[in-house]
């Protein structure tokens, strides 16, 4: 519990930073689909192509880099002594030449919340003619749990996307750093030490 006031100073200064960069996101995003709705408006079906074009590459692209690039600073902004701006531009650097692993694991991420989300939308949301309350609660519960375990499995495999990021551009892990920097998020507490005799219980 000590560590969690640390780390999510860290994070959400490092969180801060990825609104900024989505803000700017969103503000191109939304200014496509005014012209999209510009371009339908006039039927100038040039302008609608190119306007689709651009939302597919923002939405497919841009957002799911921005979303990789947002995870691996978060696991950054823990694992190392940086965070905020220093770590997305570290997260920058370490995606190079992994950007398509990256991508497809966010993609997947992405996709299976959004299945998630449909199932519960469909079955737990507007699902009240068709079943049971009984039913849509037990849908519910296992839904909430499988996004869960997604967003666990999400979280492991942000910590070890880091590592392969920093073993593919040669970067050594100073274990020894990283314990002390583990380390101090810990404060007072003491770990057990594995030398306890078991006379000592005896007694």
């Amino acid at each position: 519990m000590s560590a969690i006031p640390q780390v999510f100073k860290r994070l959400f200064m490092t969180f801060l930073w990825v609104s900024l960069l989505m803000l700017i996101y969103n503000s191109v995003f939304f200014l496509f689909v005014v012209i999209l709705i510009i371009g339908i408006d006039i039927q100038n079906a040039l302008l609608v192509l190119f306007s689709m074009v651009v939302i597919g590459v923002l939405f497919l692209v841009v957002h799911v880099y921005i979303t990789g690039l947002w995870h691996l600073a978060s696991v950054v902004s823990v694992l190392e002594p940086i965070y905020g701006f220093a770590a997305m531009k570290k997260s920058f650097e370490l995606l190079k030449g992994k950007i398509r692993v990256a991508g497809v694991l966010v993609f997947g991420y992405l996709s299976l919340c959004g299945l998630v989300s449909v199932i519960f939308s469909t079955f737990v949301v507007h699902g009240g003619d068709n079943h049971g309350v009984l039913t849509r609660i037990i849908v519910g519960w296992f839904l909430v749990g499988v996004l869960v375990v997604v967003n666990l499995v999400g979280l492991l495999v942000q910590s070890v996307f880091y590592y392969v990021c920093k073993s593919y551009h040669h970067q050594g892990i100073d274990k020894t750093a990283l314990h002390e920097h583990l380390g101090g998020y810990l404060g007072e507490y003491v770990p057990l030490k594995s030398s306890i005799q078991m006379e000592d219980l005896d007694a």
